[in-house]
């Protein structure tokens, strides 16, 4: 257990116990690659930086997804996003790419990116089978990144594919988090997990978030108003935007998995965002089993997934913050990491 995460902190995460890494890959076969790009220091020159941005790849088995896709649901709690692939899966529930996250002006680097992989891995794409659906979402870094540069390019989304293990998840100032913020603090790249224990099988759900958005005054951790509380004032709009992308081993349809994508975003409400105006909220849960499901878990079972999608959601948020750390981008411009000591004696206080 990382000792700077809130739960190494003993703050309360919740009640079902995490996984052994407490992170996304605690789900079995699930890789994670990033690609981080920091160049630079000082004026805004559109083009040349500072550069604060990357991208992170998630493929949800170490299989060829376009020929071995999977079900997945997905959810539009705020639709202020620019995320390519999402009809698609709304109407068939199936995932047949692998996931990646960037910047909002390098999401189409990032899909030829993808595109150039899967045609490489795939030679009857566009001869004797369908296309793919490309999966891309984003976050606006532009508050510390040269976001017009567009500095992502297809190799970068490429090496960040190549790059994808099963191994611990890095978090925060990492991939397509490096230039995120999060309640006018330093943001990123968060991620947890919890077990699903049954009388005969236990399952994992594991989460990854990429956070980049609210307002400091909004933070809550544990129910304590810590934004409200912390004595320094933060600067800098946060330009808005969480994705969530979520993945198990329990044998769930399309449908359960997009309910457990609606309630992750109560996760979101634990640590105070209200999905503010501009803010961009989606979330995407993806079983990894693939479309051969067999003994499907009831609709009447599923209130401990709905308890574990809540906190994962959370932590993931809160995990994106403890581990971040303090990021100097263009102009100047500063993102501060939560003052960790800080908010361990607002606890210790009460």
């Amino acid at each position: 257990m990382n000792k700077r995460t809130p739960r190494g902190y003993g703050l309360w995460m919740g009640q079902l116990q995490p996984g052994q890494q407490n992170d996304l890959c605690d789900v079995p076969g699930v890789l994670v690659g990033n690609v981080t790009l920091v160049r630079g220091n000082g004026p805004l020159v559109p083009g040349q930086g500072p550069v604060r941005t990357g991208v992170t790849a998630i493929r949800p088995h170490p299989g060829n997804l376009y020929r071995n896709p999977c079900w997945a649901g997905i959810h539009i709690f705020n639709g202020f996003g620019k995320s390519v692939g999402v009809p698609f899966i709304q109407e068939t529930g199936i995932l047949n790419s692998p996931i990646l996250l960037t910047n909002t002006l390098s999401v189409s680097a990032a899909a030829q990116g993808l595109l150039t992989y899967l045609l490489n891995q795939n030679p009857e794409i566009g001869n004797d089978a369908r296309t793919p659906n490309l999966v891309v979402f984003e976050c606006d870094d532009s508050y510390l990144n040269d976001i017009r540069g567009q500095h992502v390019k297809p190799s970068d989304a490429i090496l960040a594919l190549s790059r994808a293990k099963n191994s611990r998840v890095l978090q925060g100032n990492v991939g397509a988090g490096t230039g995120m913020s999060a309640f006018q603090l330093k943001g990123g790249i968060g991620s947890s997990s919890r077990l699903i224990r049954r009388k005969d099988q236990s399952y994992v759900l594991g989460m990854l978030a990429l956070a980049n958005f609210g307002l400091l005054q909004d933070l809550l951790i544990n129910g304590v108003p810590v934004g409200q509380l912390l004595s320094f004032d933060a600067e800098g709009y946060c330009p808005g935007s969480l994705i969530l992308i979520g993945l198990t081993n329990a044998p769930l349809s399309r449908w359960q998995l997009q309910r457990l994508a609606q309630r992750a975003f109560l996760g979101l409400a634990r640590t105070g965002g209200i999905s503010r105006t501009g803010s961009g909220e989606f979330c995407l849960v993806v079983n990894t089993l693939g479309l051969g499901i067999k003994d499907q878990i009831s609709d009447w079972e599923m209130d401990d997934f709905y308890q574990a999608v809540v906190e994962v959601s959370a932590e993931s948020i809160w995990n994106s913050l403890f581990l971040a750390q303090t990021m100097e981008g263009r102009d100047g411009r500063v993102r501060y990491a939560l003052p960790h000591e800080v908010v361990l004696r607002l606890f210790n206080k009460r």
